[in-house]
């Protein structure tokens, strides 16, 4: 038997202080609205938060876009990058749950779970 373990895909964007901050489950053509050096708006317009708001496991935006990486809201999208494979959005309420939902098993970053690439 053999068992694959894969690293997580994720983003890593300077602060502009050359800090690093990692976002997990963020659209490629959505990181421009990441900046962490500024505060983050929801996109669907609706709130202005601090961007250490995003990905706390806390629900602030209606639309649940400040917890791409995480379960917090209900209505959340995380996306997959499944790298080398097509990129999928999924209900953000499927990451860290213990099932593999993405190819690459991106969504169980924290988990004990081993998901293999199957991308």
């Amino acid at each position: 038997m053999h068992v694959a373990v894969i690293l997580c895909s994720f983003t890593s964007i300077s602060d502009g202080n050359g800090e690093q901050t990692v976002l997990r489950g963020v659209q490629t053509s959505l990181l421009s609205m990441y900046i962490p050096s500024k505060p983050f708006t929801c996109l669907d317009g609706s709130l202005t938060v601090p961007f250490e708001f995003v990905n706390d496991d806390y629900c602030d935006c209606q639309d649940g876009s400040d917890e791409p990486g995480t379960s917090a809201c209900s209505n959340g999208q995380f996306f997959c990058e499944n790298k080398g494979y097509l990129g999928t959005l999924i209900p953000s309420h499927f990451v860290g749950d213990g099932i593999c939902d993405c190819c690459d098993g991106s969504d169980e970053y924290e988990t004990t779970i081993v998901c293999n690439n199957t991308c």
